[in-house]
């Protein structure tokens, strides 16, 4: 498959069902994804609250593939019809925070400050 195609997507109340949609690191046509092993395609805002976890605060903020509606990998046209000039970010989509090896659960407060 070498073009995204968009799936349709059909409700239908008689059933008690659901259908998984595919995630992970490789997305169609072999194009690279997400790097973040928290985040896994889950984009996220950061909150900047004190007394929340690195993933809260920070969110995905510092992601190349950051957006302030939503993950890129996901919503850039260019990146779903296969733009291969993504590529350059290839092994680095991930939250700044966790680029500089703090772990998701890593508190953000007085004691231990904005640091990652």
């Amino acid at each position: 498959m070498k073009e995204y195609v968009r799936p349709i997507v059909v409700v239908n109340e008689d059933v008690a069902e659901g259908v998984f949609a595919a995630s992970g690191a490789v997305v169609a046509g072999g194009a690279p994804g997400c790097d973040s092993k928290y985040m896994n395609f889950n984009w996220q805002a950061g909150t900047f609250a004190w007394n929340s976890t690195a993933k809260d605060y920070y969110g995905c903020v510092g992601c190349p593939a950051y957006r302030p509606t939503g993950c890129g990998l996901k919503i850039d046209e260019a990146y779903l019809a296969g733009a291969t000039s993504y590529n350059v970010d290839n092994g680095n989509r991930m939250p700044d925070w966790e680029r500089a090896g703090a772990t998701a659960d890593r508190m953000i407060d007085d004691a231990n400050g904005l640091a990652y």
